[in-house]
Parts: structure tokens; sequence; C-alpha cells
């Protein structure tokens, strides 16, 4: 995979100046495979020492990356992509700041987001590696349900504009998620249940989706599309508080 970057140049010293890495044109990677092994391989990477302290988890990163495919979201890859390493506005965490590094998480991410596409277009759907229950979860710093549906509700906050012309349907299965986000528990053997639940919610927001509205991908990848940063009402008037230190009264 090429990322762009910019040019170097150099300071009046005569040092050069470093390079910045810039948002991926995920139009132009085609397919990235993605298997049980990169999600292990993507969990590993996040459990590791020396991400910014509101890094995603995997679980967190899978229902944000599943908002962003299932509403949809209108973002540009230089405007959800932070969310992920844990900073706001476009800056590469330093713990991936080098170009290698950089692709090489970018293709994991990417690829995350493809293979989420391709099960949630199923027919039937097929779960995902978090809601399926059989993946590792190293990177997890609290309940899987909980980070997973915090996630997903991150990416709503991001633009959820679109949720008074939804379905009742659809605003339901967005307040169930909302009400795992704050779970308290703990227990793993909660999660196949909690799992269930939030399969069914996402599928119900799929299959309601606007018919103008493909899933994911074209939107996601358009980088002439604005940031819409909104929160609807309906979203904002409820308790949907974002971040470790806000679910399951967990902290790092």
């Amino acid at each position: 995979m090429t990322m762009k970057r910019k040019s170097p140049r150099k300071f009046r010293s005569g040092r050069a100046e470093p390079i910045v890495l810039l948002p991926p044109n995920i139009q132009t990677m085609g397919s990235v495979p993605f298997t049980a092994t990169d999600f292990a391989k993507l969990d590993a990477w996040l459990a590791e020492d020396g991400w910014p302290a509101d890094r995603m988890d995997a679980a967190m990163l899978e229902g944000y990356l599943v908002a962003l495919l299932a509403w949809p979201i209108e973002l540009p890859p230089g405007a959800w992509l932070p969310s992920v390493w844990g900073i706001r506005g476009w800056k590469v965490a330093a713990k991936i700041a080098t170009p290698e590094t950089y692709a090489t998480f970018i293709a994991l991410v990417v690829g995350f987001f493809q293979e989420l596409e391709r099960r949630l277009t199923a027919s039937p759907p097929t779960r995902t590696f978090v809601l399926e229950g059989d993946a590792p979860y190293m990177s997890g710093r609290y309940f899987a349900g909980a980070a997973w549906a915090t996630g997903f509700m991150t990416a709503l906050h991001q633009n959820s504009t679109g949720l008074r012309s939804r379905s009742a349907a659809v605003v339901a299965a967005v307040e169930d998620i909302a009400h795992y986000a704050s779970l308290r528990s703990t227990d793993s053997s909660e999660l196949p249940g909690v799992a269930t639940a939030m399969s069914v919610a996402v599928m119900k927001i799929v299959t309601d989706r606007p018919p103008r509205q493909p899933l994911g991908r074209t939107l996601l990848s358009d980088p002439s599309l604005g940031i819409r940063a909104t929160v609807a009402p309906e979203i904002a008037g409820r308790s949907l508080l974002i971040g470790p230190q806000h679910i399951g009264g967990c902290s790092e």
C-alpha cells in the first residue's frame, strides 16, 4: 500500500522537516483480505503500551466501524481514523508515526472495515468477530459488550443528523445499543446474550437503511465529503457519555 505524504522541506539550518503522514485514499486500496489471524494481530497491537490514553480497543473499534457502515456516517477517512488511535483532529499517534507502521496499521483497519461490510451484507448476515464471541480480546479494558456499544455510539455522535427521519424500529435499536454502552457487568459469561441483542439491533438498522444510502464504503471513501458533527436532539437528550471513564464505572 502506498501512503501519501508531504514532500520533505528543509529548515534554514539545513535539517529536513519531519514527514507528515496524510489520510489514506481508501478508494485506491482495493480489496484488503482480513482473517481471524489479522483480527488477533490488530487486537494484540492495540493492547500494547504507547498508545494515547483514549485509543480504542478491538471491541470498541468493531462497534465503531459497524456504525460507520450501517448508518452510514458521511465522514472521510481523515475525520474518522484519528478516533481509532485516540487523537482529535488529523494527527497520527506516535505509536504508528513511521510510514511503514502507519501503512500496516491502516491496512489492518481498512481490511477489518471491509470484512465487516462483507459480513453485514451476506445472506444471511454473519456475526462480527467480537459479537460472534470467538475472537481474542487482549486490548480490552472493561466488558467487551459495553466497549462495542460505546464504539457504535461514538460513531453516531459524529453524525446522527438522520435519526429523526428513521423509523421507530431504528430509533429503538439505537436506544438498545446505547443501553449496553453503560452496562456495568464485567462478567464475560454475559457477552453471548448482549452480543445477540446488539446483533439484532444492528440488523434492524441495516435492513431499514434509506434506499438511497448504500452500505458504508462509498460514503466513507469519498474524500470530498465534509464533516457533519452535529448531534440529533433525540440522542443529545439521552445519557450517552462516551469514553471508558463513563462506562461500567471503569477507568484507566
